[in-house]
């Protein structure tokens, strides 16, 4: 008798230092994939463990995925077919039970010891619990395993079916949390599409940035931006192909009175962008493999409507700025004004015979950083540059964002020397400065560097024409890209 008690003692104590190991690891790890090797780890003390794998349901396609690589689907030669039909079978069965090699026992039944022993005489060994959230199948844990090291026992079951709740609550945990993370992201993106036209009114700069915005959301379906042409037909805004005949068939369906639309096999969607009663271009999104879940159809008619609104205050915004002398995203003056005020100085320097420069700057590598970075990260290299320029220049001087990456900077009463000596301070300021780029939507990197190309100028005596000024800094700027960028180049008529 002692000795069985002193047996007994011992299992007791296995089975509290596994529930205990288990219970750490939920606590301490919050990566998914260190997690599972973590709990196959700690179960590879008692069974002989091939493989310890969390298989979840997808509610929009039945499909099960792999917990830890979301968007991998269980493939036929991962025993998808079976998976399947354990997961039916504990959904009939409910959370009190288990599946043991296909057989489903529950924990309340008689004799649950020989039926696992029964079952375990089988060649395959493969043991199933269920994950539930919510009152509902969420998804299935299964264990591949050889042998059982340790000796089975009614405690050591009851240990098991503690731990596999603690599992399924945790599990059941992470994809709440997935869920609301999701949520943040959408109303994120909801946010940096309105606040576009803080800064932006240009159609052909804004839509690109939405088409981007939304792609990185919707990240299991490849997103289009269609607009309509004079004709009212759909042509492909963003991005540059589109090759998708499903998209190409709904675009003949798609209605002026339609909200959205979705192909038969579900897989591919149209969402009306709208000016007022009229359908001026779609968001489409598009998958061989995924058919758009009803959040996604609801998170993606959110997003059109809102992309409706910035493009109508966009229109509008346009047309009540059409003379305005700022730039709305640098601050600095514009095009329009740069012309206005080359005009005048150019007038006042030649009255007085006072010297008058030009410096004509170009963002190296720009494409690269919107097309890595996204146009987000390329609005935050142009703010930034733009800072960098208003801060190294005096009261006076006249800087202009020209168009695009490019800035034109007019030095009343400035010699050439001085001129490239200023230009020489902002190549160096620029190339030092690290631009916060750490924004909600731009991922994967918090800072960049980026250069500048500069050509200098100065007023000739015998110009009669004030752009023959900007003209010449621009050749210089040519010639500064030519050398290999990030350089300063003074013009001169050898040049040309």
């Amino acid at each position: 008798m002692a000795d069985t008690a002193k047996i007994s003692k011992k299992n007791c104590d296995v089975e509290l230092q596994f529930l205990w190991q288990v219970s750490n690891a939920l606590a301490g790890i919050s990566d998914s994939k260190i997690l599972l090797d973590k709990l196959k780890d700690i179960l590879s003390h008692y069974f002989a463990v091939n493989s310890f794998q969390v298989f979840v349901k997808d509610n929009n396609t039945s499909a099960l995925r792999d917990f830890v690589k979301n968007w991998i689907t269980i493939e036929k030669n991962q025993q998808q077919e079976l998976v399947k039909n354990i997961f039916n079978k504990l959904n009939k069965s409910g959370i009190d039970s288990f599946v043991l090699n296909n057989k489903v026992i529950k924990y309340s039944q008689k004799n649950i010891l020989k039926l696992c022993c029964n079952a375990l005489a089988e060649e395959k060994n493969l043991l199933y619990f269920p994950v539930f959230n919510e009152n509902k199948l969420a998804g299935v844990i299964e264990i591949n395993f050889n042998k059982i090291l340790q000796e089975l026992n009614d405690n050591f079951l009851y240990a098991l079916r503690i731990s596999m709740l603690q599992i399924s609550s945790e599990i059941s945990r992470k994809i709440l949390n997935r869920n609301l993370c999701v949520h943040i992201q959408f109303q994120n993106v909801m946010k940096s599409i309105a606040k576009l036209i803080e800064t932006q009114f240009d159609l052909d700069y804004i839509l690109p940035i939405i088409g981007e915005l939304i792609d990185r959301f919707v990240t299991e379906h490849l997103i289009y931006i269609f607009t309509k042409d004079e004709k009212a037909n759909f042509k492909l805004f963003w991005p540059l192909d589109c090759q998708d005949e499903e998209i190409l068939k709904l675009l003949q369906k798609m209605k002026k009175d339609r909200a959205y639309i979705i192909s038969k096999n579900g897989k591919t969607g149209l969402f009306a962008i709208r000016n007022e009663d009229k359908t001026i271009g779609v968001i489409a999104a598009s998958s061989n493999i995924d058919k758009l879940s009803q959040e996604e159809i609801d998170y993606l008619l959110q997003l059109s409507a809102q992309t409706s609104v910035t493009t109508q205050r966009a229109n509008a915004y346009a047309q009540v700025l059409k003379y305005a002398t700022l730039d709305a995203l640098t601050g600095l003056n514009n095009r329009r004004q740069f012309e206005t005020r080359l005009k005048q100085e150019f007038s006042n320097a030649k009255r007085n015979n006072k010297p008058l420069c030009c410096i004509m700057l170009d963002i190296d590598y720009f494409k690269h950083v919107n097309d890595t970075w996204g146009h987000s990260a390329g609005d935050c290299v142009l703010k930034n540059v733009a800072a960098i320029v208003s801060t190294e220049l005096r009261e006076y001087d006249i800087a202009s964002r020209y168009g695009g990456e490019e800035f034109c900077i007019l030095l009343p009463d400035t010699r050439i020397k001085e001129a490239a000596f200023v230009a020489q301070r902002l190549r160096k300021a620029v190339e030092k400065a690290e631009i916060n780029i750490s924004d909600d939507q731009i991922l994967g990197k918090d800072f960049l560097n980026v250069t500048i190309s500069v050509g200098v100028s100065e007023l000739d005596k015998k110009t009669e024409l004030p752009e023959r000024l900007h003209q010449c800094a621009d050749v210089a700027l040519y010639e500064a890209k030519r050398r290999g960028r990030n350089r300063v180049v003074v013009y001169d008529e050898s040049l040309e």
